[in-house]
């Protein structure tokens, strides 16, 4: 079955407000850039005073979608559906709100709008320059969307929410494993904050060889070498390798590539995510680009010891003490990095640390080769849905 696309501006109201009339009720569900997850979920808001967040704030209902318009929010994928605790809900000006017309679906809507190739277009046409830039109205006002009848969008945005459950659930099997990284490191190293074992203390630049930045070079859709972005590296501490960007051979100088055991750690971000960190366990060649700080350690330590300490609750915290605020974006540089405290245990201690997550991430890969099964059986009825070739009912 096929349908006719429109342009999205047709099937929902964008930013729409609430009215020179309009009365507020006594209490609102706020929610601030972190309350909007990667994964297309919101918090149910805090309760705020209506008369304390009616100016100054972006005005939204239960089950309006929140696109945040910033980057790198909406390249990372805060793309959400509002779920709060009121009717009324107030939020960071960086969002635009999306309010479905009547006759349509919500869900469908919020599918539509979190495909990969919307963000990667939309990154292109933003506007504003550093840390300001941010994805304009008009840009997803023209989306084309194919527009089927209400019961046939339902359908569709069902077996996607269905198949995407399936999918967190297996991110949250990866989670555990994580957590039982650090539940293991804090068994041998002890409570980084306390050092509680008492070992010899010294700085992250002891144990490194080197901390440099990564390249300025631009990098584009298609070229010789992958580029490792700000992106590539998970707050759960892992890198991952999927949309890549590249740069040709001149580009890609020996100086900004990234070996196995080279730690890469987020310097600029949002608030909540800058100071990430993530070892690199391949043995391709890849750079790394400019939001990026690649430490590599001396041959006296073990690369995942401080790969673990730095995704430590301890470290995490200290980030955001030490982050600062530039032109939006929280910032650390290599230097402070370089600067934190850090326990040096003996080798042979971090070398058996090492032994326990190499047999850890040998479970995790079995769930990752899931995972991308999972991934990319939902691309595929994706993009068959949103291509405008619909499924019919066998095939869904």
């Amino acid at each position: 079955m096929t349908t006719h696309s429109v342009p999205l501006s047709e099937l929902v109201e964008f930013n729409p407000t609430p009215g020179r009339n309009f009365v507020g009720p006594e209490v609102v569900s706020f929610l601030g850039m972190a309350d909007v997850s990667e994964r297309g979920t919101t918090a149910s808001g805090e309760d705020r005073e209506y008369s304390a967040v009616s100016k100054g704030y972006t005005p939204f209902r239960n089950g309006d979608i929140l696109v945040a318009k910033i980057t790198p929010c909406f390249q990372n994928g805060k793309i959400a559906q509002a779920r709060i605790n009121h009717d009324v809900g107030a939020g960071s000006t960086e969002f635009h709100v999306v309010r479905p017309r009547d006759g349509v679906d919500g869900r469908y809507v919020l599918r539509f709008l979190r495909q990969e190739w919307i963000r990667r277009e939309g990154e292109s046409r933003m506007t504003g320059s550093g840390g300001q830039r941010r994805v304009p109205e008009v840009y997803l006002r023209a989306l084309k969307i194919p527009f089927p009848p209400l019961a046939e969008q339902k359908r569709i945005a069902a077996v996607l929410d269905q198949l995407d459950t399936l999918r967190a659930k297996r991110r949250d099997a990866i989670t555990l494993l994580d957590d039982l990284t650090q539940s293991i490191f804090l068994d041998m190293f002890g409570n980084p904050a306390t050092n509680s074992m008492g070992w010899p203390l010294g700085t992250v630049k002891e144990i490194l060889e080197s901390a440099t930045y990564g390249t300025s070079e631009k990098a584009s859709l298609s070229g010789d070498v992958p580029v490792l972005r700000m992106g590539n590296v998970t707050s759960t501490g892992e890198i991952d390798m999927t949309n890549l960007k590249y740069l040709t051979i001149e580009q890609a100088s020996e100086k900004y590539m990234v070996r196995r055991g080279d730690v890469l750690f987020n310097r600029t971000n949002s608030a909540e995510l800058v100071g990430k960190s993530a070892i690199y366990r391949r043995d391709e060649s890849v750079a790394y680009a400019g939001y990026l700080v690649r430490l590599r350690v001396d041959e006296s330590n073990n690369p995942e010891y401080l790969a673990a300490y730095l995704n430590s609750a301890y470290a995490k915290a200290w980030f955001r003490a030490k982050c600062k605020s530039i032109v939006g974006m929280a910032n650390i540089n290599a230097k402070e990095v370089q600067a934190m405290r850090i326990a040096m245990p003996p080798l042979d201690l971090q070398m058996k640390f090492a032994e326990s997550v190499k047999a850890l991430e040998s479970v995790k890969r079995a769930h990752r080769a899931h995972l991308a099964a999972l991934d990319e059986l939902f691309e595929s009825l994706q993009q068959r849905a949103y291509s405008g070739q619909l499924w019919d009912h066998e095939a869904a």
